[in-house]
Formats: C-alpha cells, sequence, structure tokens
C-alpha cells in the first residue's frame, strides 16, 4: 500500500539507535520510547554489540557499563581506539552512584551519560541532542573534506602554474667570449613572484633583468610572467631599455591598477664591443658593479616600482675597457632569519662586494659565507634570485 512504503522510505531514512543493555526490560522499554522516532537495534552485552556496530552503523549507542563476556568499557575501547570511530555518539547508562564510574567512561571516549532512573522526557531530549551533534559533525566532516579537495585542486593549479613558469626562465644564455653568466632561482612555494632573464639583443650585446612582483603564488607568477614577454618582444624588436621599461609601466598600469601588486626590477643593456652599460633601477636592491676591477658605489633606484603612476625613464650608463663584474638580486636573498632576528641589507651589501671586489662571489657558496660570517645559516621565508655577470676582456 503506499501509506506502507512511505512509513518504510521515512523509517529508512530516520537516525539508528542500538541499544545495548543485558537487561531484556530495559531493552524492550527503549525501543518502545524510540521506536517512533528512531530506527532501533538491541544487543544483550558488548559482544553483541560489536557485531551490530559493525552491520548497523549506528548514530547513536545507548550502552549499558555493567554487562556479561564484554562490558561498557571494552565496548567504548574497540569502538574509539581499535575502529577509531570518533563519529558515533554514545551515551552510557550508569546508577545515581557511580560518580567515579561516570568520569571513567567520559574519559574513556563517552559522549554523555544517562542515571537509572530516567524520565521519558531526558531520555528523549538526550537522545536528540546527541542526533544533532551527529549531524552537525557530520556536515562538518564533510565540509573539511569539500575544503581539502578544493585544496588540492588549487595546489595541482599552482603545481602546474610552476611548471609553467620554470619554462619561462632562460635555458640557454648568449655565447660571449670571455662571459660568464650563473644564476640562483630558489622559489619559496611552488609559484614565484621573482625573475630573472638573459637574452642577446645585437652581437656581443645582451640585455640582463631580476625582477621581484610583490606577493607570492599565481597572482605573482601571471604578472611575472607579463612582464618577461613585454620584455622578450621589445628586446626581439631592439627598443630602447627606456623605453621598453615605460611601455611595461602602461601595460602593468592598465592591469593592475588600484591592486595591490607592483614590480621592482634592475635592467640593463650590455654591449661588450662598445664596453657600455646602461641600466634602469625601478625601486630595485641596489646592484654592485666593479668595472675594470674598481668597484663602484652601489647603484641606487632611479625610479620608483612598476605599476604605481606613469614614469619617465631615463637609462644611466657606465662605461668599462677590460672587465666587468656584476651582481644583481631579490630581497628575498638579504630578508632571512637569524634566530630571532633578520639579516639585512647593510651587512648582506658589505659582505658581497668585498666579495665582488676579491673576484670571490660564487652564488653557490653564499650560504656558507652568511653561515660563517653571522653564526647562523639562513632560513629564507621568501624567493631568492640573483644573477653574477662576470667578463673579462679575451
Amino acid at each position: 500500500m503506499p501509506g506502507e512504503e512511505n512509513i518504510q522510505k521515512k523509517n529508512e531514512d530516520s537516525p539508528r539507535i542500538l541499544v545495548v543493555d543485558d537487561s531484556a526490560t530495559m531493552r524492550n522499554y527503549l525501543t518502545r520510547v524510540l521506536g517512533d522516532d528512531y530506527q532501533v537495534q538491541t544487543a544483550e552485552d558488548g559482544i553483541e554489540c560489536i557485531a551490530k556496530y559493525a552491520m548497523y552503523r549506528p548514530n547513536v549507542i545507548l550502552l549499558d557499563l555493567m554487562m556479561p563476556k564484554m562490558d561498557g568499557f571494552d565496548v567504548i575501547d574497540k569502538i574509539r581506539r581499535q575502529r577509531e570511530d570518533h563519529e558515533v555518539f554514545i551515551i552510557v547508562l550508569t546508577g545515581q552512584d557511580e560518580q567515579d564510574i561516570k568520569a571513567r567512561a567520559l574519559n574513556e571516549g563517552a559522549n554523555d551519560y544517562l542515571t537509572k532512573p530516567f524520565h521519558v522526557v531526558e531520555l528523549k531530549a538526550r537522545v536528540g541532542v546527541s542526533i544533532r551533534q551527529f549531524m552537525l559533525n557530520r556536515e562538518l566532516q564533510q565540509a573539511n573534506n569539500d575544503l581539502r579537495l578544493a585544496y588540492e585542486i588549487i595546489d595541482d593549479e599552482v603545481r602546474l602554474v610552476a611548471m609553467l613558469q620554470d619554462k619561462l626562465l632562460p635555458k640557454e644564455t648568449p655565447v660571449i667570449d670571455g662571459l660568464n653568466l650563473k644564476s640562483l632561482y630558489r622559489p619559496s612555494g611552488r609559484a614565484s613572484g621573482d625573475y630573472y632573464d638573459v637574452y642577446s639583443i645585437g652581437e656581443n650585446a645582451l640585455r640582463v633583468i631580476v625582477a621581484d612582483v610583490s606577493g607570492h603564488g599565481p597572482q605573482s607568477a601571471f604578472i611575472m610572467a607579463i612582464v618577461r614577454t613585454l620584455f622578450r618582444a621589445d628586446g626581439g624588436a631592439h627598443r630602447d631599455l627606456d623605453v621598453s621599461v615605460e611601455q611595461i609601466n602602461a601595460h602593468l598600469l592598465d592591469l593592475i591598477e588600484g591592486d595591490s601588486y607592483f614590480v621592482t626590477l634592475f635592467a640593463a643593456d650590455v654591449d661588450f664591443n662598445k664596453g657600455e652599460i646602461r641600466y634602469i633601477s625601478a625601486g630595485h636592491c641596489p646592484a654592485l658593479i666593479r668595472l675594470d676591477g674598481e668597484m663602484q658605489e652601489p647603484v641606487p633606484a632611479q625610479i620608483p616600482p612598476l605599476g604605481f603612476f606613469d614614469v619617465e625613464c631615463k637609462a644611466e650608463s657606465m662605461s668599462f675597457s677590460s672587465s666587468l663584474d656584476l651582481f644583481l638580486f631579490t630581497d628575498g636573498f638579504y630578508e632571512w632569519r637569524m634566530g630571532d632576528e633578520y639579516f639585512n641589507l647593510e651587512p648582506f651589501i658589505n659582505i658581497t662586494s668585498d666579495l665582488l671586489q676579491k673576484g670571490q662571489l660564487e652564488l653557490e657558496n653564499l650560504e656558507n659565507v652568511f653561515e660563517e660570517k653571522t653564526g647562523h645559516r639562513p632560513v629564507f621565508d621568501d624567493d631568492v634570485t640573483a644573477l653574477t655577470l662576470n667578463w673579462r676582456k679575451p
């Protein structure tokens, strides 16, 4: 009949209660009281309880503690520790003078207790609360699972961004007699806001760039890729460095104006035939330059970071004849933790300038040098990027 089918469907959807008591009278009583609202199964001892629990998967267990064969404490232990089920709600049934037993049951993993004899109203209220708590925990667990899945999807996407970003870094460098280029690139996460590039812009001439996009993650990596692409396009068209930087800034203003992102960079065109280096620093860390064996003052920023407002660029230049040494880096290289303090730019410049002057600045050995000088091994929290250019006239 239609009415019976509806009742059966309602019973299948209703919460499940497992009543465990060695008293048949108590089992029958609890079944009658709860049977109108819930699906009720019974067990007469702990062994049967575990078997019914495994088959029936109740939402709530009403559990007598004092039973033959296997008592309630062993049941709690098997469910909580052996089965590692912390979801099912366990209400223990105790006598009035069993305070120590109540405390032990709660410490073992029971959620609540009822003191015999109990009133029907209190019984239904406690069971109703336990059902709501069970459902809430299940919804929370599902939400956590959904959130974990979302994070896994995001993590996969970030990993893909990092793979694509890695392909944008230079795999080959221009071959010029007497030239030695080395780089260090260490993103703090899978996707980085740092960027460096070296590419040819003519016979015995190249463009060198080290840049840092504010922030971390896919957004910074995306902006970095745009900067790289724009530089490459301008380099291929042989535009002057001034024009390139102004055009890139205009594109960034259109892209990120009003957002919190910005770009610092040091870019230089080096012509080894002319013996000239033309450079622009936009809010970037000081560059270290040694010309013909003589250290220059650290090169400060000439214009603000890109992406804030219109800028007018005018590249500055230096001349060399027999040798050129250039060291470029991002701020993550000197803003690292040393105990409770942070390393900073001034000692970083002092150490690296001395090494560059002596011809001993090797990127792969800098961490060892910092540890020797400070007593602390660098712990980098930010993206770390650096580039050295060393040229000797053949």
